[in-house]
């Protein structure tokens, strides 16, 4: 029997291989083996592809995708290819419709038949065309060098011509391949988690062809594929571990699916008076520059104003809202298996999130915040009765302007104004459909807009209401005695305000130019900067710490104590003098009222003592910094670290932990 050339697939039953391009012109590049697969047992119907980010339409020969903004792509199936070589070692293959197939297949089969042992010869056959429907031009026929066999497409021309045309080799089956991928996907276990990630500041510009740097969509693909990378190898690592010691082998890893929710092009559609109003301003000159001007810091101004914001949060909102649909339609089991979902917001998303985050707050816990016409937490707005608008009232009004922030408001004397929310023309009702069992902001300005909006009166008049509260509880017969121990000695230092979601972890590198804390607001007005807690570094578990790291703290530890030790005898005894005054100061001055407690009565009161803050939810804590290189400068640093975030291993070790199947709460982070 001779040879063939170009039969990759020898079996009798061919099996079609699908394939995708995006336009005219692309390579057609073939679907993951598993898709295939479930494509060729769909009879024709539709099949989610991808792990169900997409929808393979077979009767319309196209894949639309069901969580990104992406143009349809073209699909086909084909068992017959043609081999158009490039060099020597490099070739492309083009699929044979599946009408040519069929006629290409034909021939083929009565060559096999007639080279057989009970063949009647292949003379008869190497004289046979198949002329292509898809092209005319071209005709396919059975040609033999030497003892080898194969199925050649040449240009439709006779006599001499037709020796010098194109000619190109059939290839039978597409081949051995691998999607870039698949195989960790194929290990991993059910999906137990779904992360909304929230995009920042430039989508409009990272989105364009022309552009080098990943949009949201690729940063979300590109995460998940090395989060699964990370978890298949750790897995196998363990199965090892186990067949040595003959131990059973561990349950594969749990998926974690990671859906953008794309805000920018919705809100900056090229149709919009605004967008056209922008253009018509651009001046023409430093195209690149203004460029940068219009599609990454004009976000941010949008963002500022009452009327844009309020258009981002309801898009956002909106489409997590379609999207989690979305999502348990395609995975109707999720929900009932105990599946999670948790919000990423990166740079301005991270303010989305937040502000999505109070939004809900404000919708599910109206009676959280006590407030009445005595008590200094209300709504701020238009004049209400006797200018104070109340959680109590705020429904009752129809024309707040400022919707539904929440503010803390004190004497006429000593005023404060703040909200730690959005600020919007009216107030929003829709909200997300879950409490997100997590939320981590990545690179995060939100403690820049919570001082803009004057939020740390407002946490700090919550801390004061606490306590006065926690006081209250402690009977105390004789009003012109001291306050109670309680009240006196431990006061109350972390604000009580949340947000409804599991856990906060507000992630930043320390290079970052975008990023601040949030810490800081949730404390007393009156702690001194030195005094505040440093950010912990972040790690999966909250405990393991580089040794370069742990050498540096040592190092700094170490200098401040030779500061000390290097005191002067008279420095230290004048320090000493001084505070004995300061506090002989404090007690004839001191007044047994508990709205008396000061500012620097708040002094030295974080030194020494751990401290929780109830935003962080199940974490004590809420910033958290990646931990530096060990060779690290940070003004080097600060160019690339805005965009690190979604492929810094720190980061993604840490989202692995704390997405595992196990119960969150057993893996606390202190």
């Amino acid at each position: 029997m001779p040879s063939w050339e170009g039969i990759e697939d020898a079996s009798t039953m061919l099996p079609r291989i699908w394939l995708t391009r995006t336009k005219e012109g692309d390579v057609w590049k073939p679907l993951r083996k598993i898709d295939c697969k479930a494509l060729n047992e769909s009879r024709g119907e539709e099949v989610f592809i991808e792990g169900g980010r997409a929808t393979a339409d077979p009767k319309n020969g196209t894949i639309r995708y069901n969580f990104i903004n992406r143009p349809q792509t073209k699909l086909m199936p084909a068992t017959w290819f043609t081999r158009e070589e490039k060099s020597s070692k490099e070739f492309v293959l083009h699929p044979l419709p599946e009408m040519d197939s069929w006629q290409v297949e034909l021939l083929y089969q009565n060559a096999v038949r007639a080279s057989s042992s009970l063949g009647e010869g292949i003379e008869d056959i190497l004289k046979e065309e198949v002329i292509l429907e898809s092209d005319p031009n071209f005709k396919v026929m059975l040609c033999r060098n030497g003892g080898v066999l194969s199925l050649k497409k040449r240009q439709k021309t006779s006599g001499f011509f037709s020796l010098g045309g194109p000619q190109f080799t059939l290839q039978r089956g597409y081949g051995a391949y691998s999607v870039e991928g698949e195989d960790d996907d194929n290990s991993l276990g059910p999906l137990t988690h779904v992360v909304f990630v929230i995009h920042g500041i430039g989508e409009a510009m990272w989105s364009r062809e022309d552009v080098d740097t990943l949009c949201m969509s690729e940063e979300c693909d590109r995460m998940r594929a090395n989060i699964s990378k990370k978890k298949v190898a750790t897995w196998r690592e363990e199965c090892k571990k186990c067949e040595k010691a003959k131990k059973p082998l561990p349950m594969p890893p749990n998926r974690v699916e990671f859906l953008p929710i794309e805000w920018s092009n919705k809100i900056r559609s090229p149709g919009q008076s605004l967008m056209t109003s922008l253009t018509s301003v651009t001046l023409r000159s430093i195209p690149a520059l203004r460029a940068i001007a219009n599609d990454v810091i004009f976000d941010v101004l949008m963002y500022l104003t009452p009327e844009y914001c309020e258009a981002i949060i309801e898009c956002v909102t909106t489409q997590i809202i379609e999207q989690y649909s979305t999502f348990q339609r395609i995975h109707p089991t999720f929900v009932a298996r105990g599946g999670k979902c948790s919000i990423i917001g990166h740079s301005l998303g991270s303010v989305i999130a937040w502000d999505i985050l109070s939004i809900l707050k404000d919708n599910t816990e109206r009676n959280t915040p006590k407030g009445n016409e005595s008590d200094p937490i209300n709504v701020d707005g238009d004049n209400l009765q006797n200018g104070v608008y109340t959680l109590s009232t705020l429904d009752k009004s129809a024309d707040n302007p400022l919707g539904y922030q929440a503010c803390a408001k004190g004497s006429e004397n000593d005023s404060k104004h703040g909200t730690w929310g959005p600020c919007l023309p009216k107030k929003m009702t829709r909200i997300i459909p879950f409490t997100p069992h997590m939320t981590i902001f990545l690179g995060s300005p939100v403690g820049l807009f919570l001082t803009l909006r004057g939020a740390h009166a407002v946490f700090d008049e919550m801390r004061a209401i606490a306590e006065a509260e926690r006081a209250s509880l402690i009977p105390c017969d004789d009003e012109e005695a001291d306050p109670p121990p309680v009240f006196n000695a431990n006061p109350i230092i972390c604000s009580p305000f949340s947000l409804p979601t599991g856990a906060l972890y507000n992630i930043f590198h320390p290079s970052d130019p975008v990023s601040y804390r949030i810490e800081p607001l949730l404390l007393p007005e009156g702690v001194a900067n030195d005094e505040l807690p440093p950010p912990l570094f972040l790690s999966p578990d909250g405990k393991t710490i580089r040794l370069h790291v742990k050498a540096r703290q040592v190092f700094n530890n170490f200098g401040s104590l030779s500061e000390i030790f290097n005191k002067s005898v008279e420095t230290a005894a004048a320090a000493a003098a001084a505070a004995d005054k300061e506090a002989a100061s404090k007690m004839e001055n001191f007044d047994s009222s508990r709205q008396q407690v000061t500012k620097k009565s708040f002094e030295g009161c974080i030194k020494g003592k751990e401290v929780s803050f109830n935003l962080g939810g199940r974490s004590s804590r809420v910033d958290f910094q990646i931990q530096p290189g060990v060779i690290d400068n940070e003004y080097l640093s600060a160019v690339t670290a805005h965009s690190s975030y979604f492929i810094h291993d720190d980061v993604i070790d840490f989202i692995i932990f704390n997405t595992k199947t196990e119960e969150f709460e057993s893996n606390d982070i202190e």
